[in-house]
C-alpha cells in the first residue's frame, strides 16, 4: 500500500517551471551493467526522495513528503526524563545546489541545473555548494525541484532531538512524522500520563 501512496504522490501534477505542468517525479532509466540489486533499488528510491528499510522481513519504501504526525512524545512517555537537542552550524548549510540531470534535448547527456538561495549567499558573503545527482531525471523542472528540496531540507531541518522511549514507540517506522511536546522548552505543560 505504501508503494501505491508513493505512486499517487509522484503522479500529482506540479509546475514544470515553464508555464505548464508535469508529474512531480518521473523516471527514465537505462540499466546497462549489472549492479547490486539493493543499490539499484536505493537509486530508484532516490528518484522520489525516498528510503528503503527492512520491516517484518520485507523491504519497505518511504518517501519524504507531507504527512500527518502519527505519535506525540512528551516527558510522560520517554525514559530518563528529558529531551536532548543538537543543531547544525549555519556556516555548513548549503546555499547553492548543483543538480546533475539528463537532458533529452541534448541526446540525454548530463547537464547541471543550479539552484541558489541568493539572500543566503549575500548574507554569508560566500557560496557553500553541494553536488547531487537526480537519478533517472530527464526534466529540468524536476531537477530544480530536487535541488530546492536539498537546500530547504538543510535550511529548515536544522535541529535534532534525541530521547529514549519504551515499547509505546515500537510501531514507528523510518519516515514517520512525530510531534515533540517538551514542557521544559515551551514552559507549558500540554500533556502527560
Amino acid at each position: 500500500y505504501e508503494l501505491y501512496q508513493i505512486a499517487r504522490y509522484c503522479d500529482e501534477l506540479v509546475s514544470d517551471g515553464k508555464g505548464g505542468t508535469e508529474p512531480r517525479f518521473s523516471a527514465n532509466v537505462y540499466l546497462s551493467n549489472s549492479q547490486s540489486a539493493f543499490k539499484v533499488m536505493k537509486d530508484f528510491a532516490s528518484m522520489f526522495r525516498g528510503i528503503l528499510f527492512w520491516h517484518d522481513g520485507k523491504l519497505i519504501p518511504s518517501a519524504d513528503r507531507e504527512k500527518d504526525p502519527v505519535y506525540t512524545f512528551t516527558k510522560g512517555n520517554i525514559i530518563e526524563g528529558g529531551f536532548s537537542y543538537e543543531g547544525t552550524a549555519k556556516k555548513l548549510r548549503t546555499n547553492q545546489v548543483r543538480v546533475t540531470w539528463n537532458n533529452p534535448d541534448s541526446m540525454y547527456r548530463q547537464e547541471v541545473a543550479i539552484v541558489e538561495d541568493t539572500p543566503a549567499i549575500l548574507d554569508d558573503g560566500k557560496i557553500t555548494s553541494k553536488k547531487v545527482l537526480a537519478y533517472g531525471c530527464t526534466s529540468e523542472g524536476q531537477a530544480i525541484r530536487y535541488g530546492k528540496w536539498h537546500m530547504l531540507s538543510e535550511k529548515l531541518q536544522k535541529e535534532i532531538v534525541k530521547f529514549t522511549t519504551g515499547l509505546n514507540a515500537a510501531f514507528l517506522k523510518p519516515g514517520d512524522v512525530i510531534q515533540v511536546q517538551d514542557a521544559d522548552r515551551s514552559r507549558i505543560q500540554f500533556s502527560g500520563r
